[in-house]
């Protein structure tokens, strides 16, 4: 692709490029960000059109390259519900690496409310489904209620999900937990950005 863009081409350009430079994990450095944008407007212009595959390669190099060389989930506290031991240190491992602070992990819908309950205040949560023939269910109410972003993780695909968490993202194991970890993040940021100008106010 030569010559001039359409308004669609750039609307294309700019979507991939803003979906990925909000990631809690894309660097701040204004040149990286440049550089980004670049490569982005390169691949489209390559031939890179379709805006799914155009955005999933972005990603690829914006992990690799575009990164921010600090611990990217520095100052997250994440939940870990999983009674599957192999599953619950992979996830524990990967997002320690990533810079997280990690509540449990625990196996077990008591645990998990304890936790909750008393622990420290969390920035989001891993919910494993099944726990030994229990749901995650109550635990999920409790963050709900809380304002605690959460995420299910589960082995069946085909799933179905109560009404009342029909809307929380559902991944399916073997998963990826800078994916999760990365949308988490995100809804926590949101939430923070809403109750600063409330407290604000309230004092």
């Amino acid at each position: 692709m030569h010559g001039v863009f359409e308004p669609t081409d750039l609307r294309i350009i700019q979507e991939v490029y803003d979906r990925m430079a909000s990631e809690p994990w894309f660097s701040d450095g204004v040149s990286y960000r440049e550089e980004f944008a670049r490569y982005v407007l390169g691949m489209y212009r390559r031939g890179l059109v379709i805006p799914e595959k155009l955005e999933a390669l972005c990603k690829i190099a914006a992990w690799k390259k575009f990164r921010a060389t600090k611990s990217i989930f520095e100052g997250f506290r994440f939940l870990i519900v999983e009674d599957d031991y192999l599953m619950a240190r992979e996830a524990t491992e990967r997002l320690t690496v990533l810079g997280a602070e990690i509540a449990g992990p625990v196996p077990s819908v008591a645990e998990a409310v304890d936790l909750v309950e008393h622990g420290h205040e969390l920035d989001g949560a891993l919910l494993d489904i099944n726990l030994g023939g229990q749901t995650v269910y109550p635990v999920a109410a409790m963050l709900k209620m809380k304002q605690v972003p959460f995420a299910f993780v589960t082995a069946y695909e085909d799933r179905v999900l109560p009404a009342f968490f029909r809307s929380t993202k559902v991944f399916t194991k073997p998963a990826s937990w800078e994916t999760i970890v990365s949308d988490l993040a995100r809804e926590r940021i949101a939430y923070r950005s809403r109750i600063r100008p409330l407290r604000r106010h309230a004092s």
